[in-house]
């Protein structure tokens, strides 16, 4: 999704933003002098090194409107094509973190709601790393983040870059930090409002299976889109409004 905005307060669409999605891996860059600013809402890691040399991925798949009852709930979240994305991208992580750590363990599948809205499936994917692998050799390792990829990566990668008719930018990329102690944390951009010369553009897509209908598809990938999408015409009809 691309859009004409104009010029608008970034940091009030960004604060908007994390209104209408609230996000454990949010961030904010702005870079005026290029004419560019980054509004995410990601609630998805990439991977983090922690003060103990523990790694951990924290991968999302299967994103799903919540139903209407209960019940719909309950039965949704047992759908057999949104278990085969996960499990496909659980073990793609599973194969890039253990190619860096010593142990591997990893937590059961759970379901969570994010802004009530949606089921999101997620898999926490850790590892005690190698005393010889860096920082940089444990990102590199796990980077691009499997989820945005599909597997086999390489393969993938090299298909997508065969079918995608345009660059994703930082879109499906990361943000995070590097420190000192040889700690870091790392998001995947998804949920993300790019704006660059006065143009919004958001990007947005999904795993395919051999169980996926591609109507469904469609539709989930709106659906993670909605939340940025709103955010922006909300709140340029807002700042229309002030304006006037």
């Amino acid at each position: 999704m691309r859009k004409r905005i104009g010029q608008i307060d970034y940091l009030g669409l960004y604060l908007k933003l994390r209104e209408k999605n609230p996000a454990p891996y949010a961030a904010w860059l702005n870079f005026s002098k290029e004419n560019l600013c980054i509004c995410c809402s990601s609630p998805e890691r990439l991977l983090q090194l922690d003060g103990n040399g523990i790694l951990e991925a924290k991968p999302i798949k299967g994103t799903i409107a919540r139903g209407l009852t209960k019940e719909e709930d309950e039965h949704l979240k047992f759908q057999p094509q949104y278990r085969a994305k996960n499990l496909m991208i659980v073990d793609l992580l599973r194969n890039d973190v253990a190619s860096v750590s010593l142990d591997l363990f990893m937590s059961l599948v759970l379901w969570m709601w994010s802004h009530m809205q949606q089921f999101i499936q997620w898999c926490t994917i850790r590892g005690k790393k190698q005393p010889k692998m860096s920082p940089i050799d444990c990102v590199r390792a796990a980077f691009p983040g499997g989820t945005m990829t599909g597997a086999p990566k390489l393969r993938s990668v090299e298909l997508l870059d065969a079918i995608e008719n345009s660059y994703r930018g930082i879109y499906s990329g990361s943000i995070g930090f590097f420190s000192y102690n040889w700690t870091f944390d790392l998001n995947i951009v998804i949920r993300t409002i790019v704006i660059h010369d006065g143009e919004a553009s958001i990007g947005g897509g999904g795993a395919i299976v051999a169980l996926s209908n591609p109507e469904s598809e469609y539709e989930e990938m709106i659906l993670k889109t909605r939340a940025p999408v709103n955010t922006v015409l909300e709140f340029q009809k807002e700042s229309i409004s002030d304006y006037e």
